[in-house]
């Protein structure tokens, strides 16, 4: 009995122990997790950056007018398109026509004050030089020719400003332009500083965008804002306007109240499509060749650095720390960090460690 039963004792515990194994290895086998993994490749991509956009005409002045009177005579509409030098609008000038006559009376009598005096100090200097009047008579001869002088120069700065005023009552347009809204209407009582109407030169139209400094750093560095770089504008409704842009530099100091500093990119506007005041957004985008691109998934962050899962021939993770160089829609740009046919894990990164053995599943 007692051999039956050590026989007996043997097989059971060789069939536990057979048992365990299996399910050791099964659980050891479990662990293995089955990710999917991205090879890097390198690809030639477009990196786009997205600005909010100010858009103004080539010029856009506001007309005002320089002297009060009636509102004689409006000459455009709202709307209309001008040529530089064509005339706007008309102040009366029946006052000022009033001011110059009495003027232009004031200046006739000063200058025949002025020929009286000169011909009195021609006289008295005669005398004197024949020693027939005194020196105080000549003398007072002469302050009454600089008397009459300095009258007629009087009269004749009056008659200018008078003039001045009158050229003020014909406003001109100052360049090819198109008419803004006219608030006043013929018959009106214009003001000194009333606004008159606007004009906008919007053959050309420039959209101002700013750029933080620590960005406008790092895009001058990756050479992505440059003046051969493609830039569209997207209109309010969505619609990206036909014409690509032209960079220009708007400022060139940094605004320290703000941070950032001032670009603009210049469009054709050859049909007036674009109006002042105009907002939008800027993509401005450039090419860029031989870029490691990586999932953004595949990417998780520890105290503010960036990491990928690298994984080795053997199935191994590795934590990499990477440099990102910019963002697209979905994936990131590197900097530094991995190569070409490096293998990393492309999402599920929250559930290993460094160094976790992975089945690799091709993406």
């Amino acid at each position: 009995m007692n051999t039956k039963n050590n026989l007996f004792f043997i097989v059971i515990l060789s069939l536990f122990v057979l048992v365990s194994c299996g399910d050791k290895a099964r659980k050891n086998s479990d662990k293995i997790k089955t990710v999917p993994v991205y090879k890097i490749t390198l690809k030639d991509t477009i990196v786009s950056s997205k600005f909010v956009a100010d858009v103004q005409a080539k010029n856009n002045v506001e007309i005002h007018a320089r002297i009060p009177g009636l509102l004689d005579k409006v000459y455009v509409s709202e709307g209309q398109k001008v040529k530089k030098g064509q005339i706007l609008f008309k102040i009366s000038d029946l006052e000022l026509q009033i001011q110059l006559l009495k003027a232009e009376a004031v200046f006739k009598s000063a200058k025949a004050d002025l020929r009286i005096a000169t011909v009195e100090l021609e006289q008295a200097q005669t005398l004197f030089n024949k020693k027939v009047i005194a020196d105080k008579e000549l003398e007072l001869s002469k302050a009454k020719y600089e008397a009459a002088s300095a009258k007629v120069a009087h009269a004749v700065a009056e008659k200018k400003a008078i003039t001045q005023q009158i050229s003020f009552t014909t406003i001109y347009a100052p360049f090819n332009g198109t008419i803004d809204r006219i608030p006043l209407k013929e018959g009106s009582l214009v003001e000194n500083g009333s606004l008159l109407t606007t004009v906008s030169q919007l053959d050309d139209v420039y959209a101002y965008f700013s750029i933080p400094e620590n960005t406008y750093f790092q895009m001058m560095e990756d050479k992505t804002l440059n003046t051969q770089g493609d830039i569209k504008l997207i209109l309010p409704n969505g619609m990206v306007y036909g014409q690509k842009g032209e960079l220009r530099t708007a400022d060139g100091e940094i605004d320290r109240q703000t941070g950032s500093i001032q670009y603009k990119a210049k469009f054709h506007n050859p049909q007036g499509f674009i109006k002042h005041g105009t907002s939008g957004k800027l993509i401005i985008s450039e090419p860029k060749t031989n870029a490691i691109l990586i999932p953004q998934k595949a990417v998780f962050s520890i105290q503010d650095k960036q990491y990928v899962f690298r994984v080795n021939k053997d199935g191994v993770v590795k934590m990499t720390n990477v440099t990102i160089e910019t963002t697209l829609d979905d994936v990131y740009i590197l900097n530094d960090g991995l190569k070409s046919d490096d293998l990393i894990v492309q999402e599920g990164t929250q559930s290993l460690r460094d160094g976790d053995k992975i089945n690799m599943k091709q993406m």
